[in-house]
């Protein structure tokens, strides 16, 4: 009696469901692990709001710098002046030279030789004796000589002569004793060293530059 009862409660257990999947789930015991789901979150751009840009920041905080040298510049020219400026001066001229004056005393015997002015040399001279003349006025040199000899009177030697009156001459003399009182046939007659001396002065200074002034 009790074997058959204990057979019915058996096959009563074996036809419940749930009894069986106690059993068979008492009968594991590994718990597979659990896995935490994974949940991706997606956040959006905010509205009105670009992309982030791609670019590095040295890119985008480095200003644009130009290789190229800049183009040269042409100088500005000068302003222009008021057309109420007046003319420009004149270049000065170079100043002519000083005058040479030499100044023939006939009642002195005496030659003075000035230039610009002031007084240079004051010889004594020989002018025309008795019978003949030295003419009076003022004149320029017509001609110079350094050697020179009379075709009139007996070849005579007139060393540095000046010419200033046709014929007429300043020139050296060998009576030179006689030098301080009338002697010539007309010329003017100086010591050797003062006719060269003279000679020197007027070729200096030109014959343009030069008068020679005669008076009694």
């Amino acid at each position: 009696m009790n074997a058959i009862l204990g057979i019915v409660a058996l096959g009563v257990l074996l036809l419940l469901p749930g009894s069986a999947g106690a059993a068979t789930g008492a009968a594991e015991t590994t718990v597979p692990a659990m896995q935490a789901p994974t949940t991706q979150a997606t956040v959006a751009a905010p509205p009105e709001m670009s992309p982030a840009s791609s670019a590095t920041p040295g890119a985008l905080s480095a200003p644009a710098v130009s290789t190229t040298p800049p183009a040269a510049t042409a100088p500005a020219a000068p302003p222009t002046q008021a057309a109420s400026i007046g003319p420009l001066p004149a270049p000065l001229e170079a100043a002519p030279p000083p005058d040479v004056q030499v100044e023939i005393s006939l009642a002195r015997q005496r030659m003075v030789v000035r230039v610009a002015g002031v007084e240079r040399h004051s010889w004594a001279v020989s002018t025309a004796r008795k019978g003949y003349r030295t003419p009076l006025g003022t004149y320029r040199p017509e001609r110079m000589h350094k050697r020179y000899f009379s075709r009139k009177y007996d070849n005579a030697p007139m060393p540095y002569a000046i010419f200033f009156h046709k014929g007429w001459a300043i020139h050296g003399t060998d009576a030179v004793s006689r030098l301080g009182r009338p002697a010539s046939h007309g010329c003017v007659r100086l010591h050797p060293n003062n006719a060269r001396a003279l000679f020197a002065l007027v070729s200096e200074y030109g014959r343009a530059n030069t008068r020679i002034v005669v008076t009694r």
